[in-house]
């Protein structure tokens, strides 16, 4: 998870645009605007990663991903002579990476856990902030010094280094690979659970948290550039995320089996209302700081409620299915919200009204989660 397609590609992506631009004179709002593909792609490709894990098990899946993934970062750095080839590589990268998300990753804790499961998805999903704290800083430092292109290169060559060992000699399918006939697992297929209430509201909920709070968070960096930091002050902020990323995993976790947990997620999805707040009521490069941190806990608290509540409701017999729907969902918003940001923001000249709107987003993600009663039912698993 360190190293995952959507570190490099989504959240790595911040560091590039502004060298990209400077270096190639391509249209800022359209490089920025790359991320929206990378979502759709990622979020198309997850029901897939899910179906393909339910299938074939974690494991084969990842050994498998690893190998692309590299390849296609790698393919971005050689190829981008242009524009429209620029896009063409990044989009095929982010296929090639589809199954380098938290579907695989997921489904092995979520199929090895049930005490614990929260804090055990926690750790786990920490990793992603890890990655969130740390590569952006790496990239910039790598851009800073041999350029753009060779970053993707080394971003593939390191992923490739780092998620490979992991597939083929720590990763292990859970029990629940190895049964035959799935209708004995306990739980509802893709059709029943597409018949709840429960169901549509979880989607809308999980897209729209992750839609304002990457729209932020990804932004940040631009945001500092427009404010007058210079690159590596901007990358850092990055590390802000990040670090309340993990916070909010590890400690999330342990309360989602202690708490009510969509009360609980509920209250961690007005963080990213928090953020945007304070990027509307400020100047300066402190404030951008502050809100990162409120970015950091939404987007971390989201990776842990998926898994939890889906496996809650529904169980685990179509498991990797729903949850790769639901992080279709996620990624969908990873993509389009920062891209829908810039675009609002008018290249910094609109940034009153860009993140006016955002905030008043994020405010509705958790009133879906609180109207649905069952999912509000729900108790921690101890």
């Amino acid at each position: 998870m360190y190293l995952s397609i959507g570190i490099v590609l989504i959240y790595g992506f911040s560091v590039f645009i502004v060298p990209i631009t400077e270096d190639t004179r391509w249209d800022r709002t359209v490089v920025a605007a790359v991320v929206a593909p990378i979502a759709i792609v990622n979020g198309l490709m997850s029901p897939v990663v899910g179906a393909l894990t339910d299938r074939f098990g974690p494991r084969r899946v990842l050994t498998f991903s690893s190998v692309l993934m590299a390849l296609g970062l790698i393919g971005i750095g050689i190829v981008s002579q242009n524009l429209t080839a620029f896009i063409v590589a990044v989009v095929v990268a982010s296929l090639l990476g589809a199954a380098q998300t938290g579907v695989p990753y997921t489904y092995v804790v979520v199929g090895w856990f049930t005490a614990r499961r929260g804090l055990a998805l926690g750790v786990m999903l920490s990793f992603v902030g890890l990655g969130i704290a740390t590569v952006p800083p790496i990239l910039a430092f790598l851009i800073s010094e041999w350029g753009w292109r060779f970053a993707f290169i080394a971003a593939g060559l390191a992923a490739m280094a780092t998620t490979l060992p992991v597939a083929l000699f720590v990763i292990r399918d859970p029990p629940v690979v190895q049964k035959v006939d799935r209708a004995d697992i306990e739980g509802c297929t893709v059709r029943q659970a597409a018949e709840t209430a429960s169901f549509w509201l979880m989607l809308g909920a999980f897209f729209l948290n992750y839609f304002a709070a990457a729209a932020g968070s990804i932004s940040l960096p631009v945001v500092l550039a427009d404010r007058g930091a210079d690159p590596a002050t901007a990358a850092l902020v990055m590390s802000f995320v990040g670090l309340s990323f993990i916070v909010m995993r590890l400690g999330f976790g342990a309360l989602l089996d202690r708490f009510p947990p969509v009360p609980l997620t509920s209250l961690a999805f007005l963080s990213p209302v928090v953020g945007h707040l304070i990027l509307l009521n400020s100047e300066g490069l402190i404030p951008v700081y502050v809100s990162a941190v409120f970015f950091g806990l939404a987007t971390g608290a989201e990776g842990d409620a998926i898994g939890y509540l889906l496996a809650k409701r529904f169980g685990m017999r179509s498991f990797g299915k729903l949850f790769g729907i639901n992080y279709m969902a996620l990624t969908f918003g990873a993509g389009l919200g920062p891209a829908s940001l810039h675009i609002a923001a008018a290249e910094g000249a609109r940034y009153l009204e860009a993140f006016t709107i955002f905030a008043g987003i994020a405010l509705i993600a958790p009133v879906l989660l609180i109207l649905d009663r069952r999912t509000r039912s729900l108790t921690a698993q101890v």
